[in-house]
């Protein structure tokens, strides 16, 4: 049997992620006419036509998106084998790559490397700050092999984890920073509706962070929350300090002493207040021992 080359599904994947040669071929570092014949060849080897094409435009058949869902587990697999192989038998040895939520990576990362170096120094660490949805998205495509983050994971990403293993690591703390004024009046009436409309600035949608502290603090009056939704902490930090508004903080961040610049009045919710950090990975890995350990040491970082 004639079996098709990895790099050959490799390229097939790329094209149906970016649905565009061109931008295929550049993501893949070929040709588009490499990536054409690849694509080309594979048709040929399986007997099958992937996709559908004509002078300007392509669709992938029925049976193409089915090969697309078994070559990405194929390539899994095999990355999962040669990640064994380099191990040569010790669980710890290799190298993992991490991914990290924008949320997270700036107040945990630095100190998470130091406790590897400390005490996994024979692994090496490659880490990676991107978005929940995307990082899911490397993690089943085998570009990553560890996510952490926070959960619960967002209804539509939920729905779709039956290929995925997690477990909460820790807890982080939800704080209240801002004006003293309405940062003492929460802390005085525990309600949010005597807040000023548009006085409360959130994280925009792509930032899991809002939702888990919008849930956690029970927080449903949609009026009083800013239109300007920050692409960052960092800029949530100065438009909070600069309207004379109000925002929710994770305790990884006040630990860090965002704020404190910027003179905002920072003070602790109740305890039920909090988002849960956890790891996710794919359950077919076979390095599920280190990951559980690496677990260990974020929780003691927590």
């Amino acid at each position: 049997m004639n079996l098709p080359n990895l790099k050959h599904l490799r390229y097939l994947l790329a094209l149906h992620q970016h649905q565009n040669f061109n931008r295929a071929a550049a993501a893949c570092y070929v040709s588009q006419s490499t990536l054409s014949g690849a694509i080309l060849k594979l048709e040929e080897q399986l007997n099958c036509q992937l996709i559908e094409r004509d002078h300007k435009a392509f669709i992938f058949t029925v049976q193409g998106l089915a090969i697309v869902n078994m070559a990405r587990a194929l390539l899994v697999s095999a990355n999962d084998l040669v990640t064994y192989a380099h191990q040569q038998g010790d669980p710890n040895g290799g190298a993992v790559r991490i991914g990290c939520i924008h949320t997270i990576a700036p107040y945990l990362l630095a100190d998470f490397v130091h406790s590897c170096q400390q005490n996994i120094p024979e692994l090496s660490l490659y880490l990676i700050e991107n978005s929940t949805e995307n990082l899911m998205l490397m993690l089943a495509n085998g570009e990553i092999d560890l996510i952490v983050l926070a959960l619960p994971l967002p209804l539509p990403l939920k729905t779709a984890n039956h290929n995925f293993r997690s477990k909460i690591i820790g807890q982080d703390p939800f704080y209240l920073a801002g004006n003293k004024n309405l940062v003492d009046y929460y802390a005085q009436n525990k309600d949010y509706k005597g807040l000023p409309e548009q006085s409360v600035f959130l994280l925009s949608d792509e930032h899991c962070l809002t939702d888990h502290a919008v849930s956690a603090c029970h927080f449903t009056d949609k009026s009083r929350i800013n239109h300007f939704l920050a692409s960052s902490i960092s800029t949530l930090i100065q438009m909070t300090s600069y309207h004379k508004g109000i925002t929710f903080l994770p305790s990884m961040a006040v630990k860090k002493g965002v704020g404190v610049s910027e003179n905002l009045t920072i003070t602790k919710l109740d305890n039920s207040m909090y988002r849960d950090i956890g790891i996710v990975w794919r359950e077919t890995t076979v390095r599920q021992q280190l990951f559980l350990r690496l677990a260990d040491l974020i929780a003691n970082l927590l």
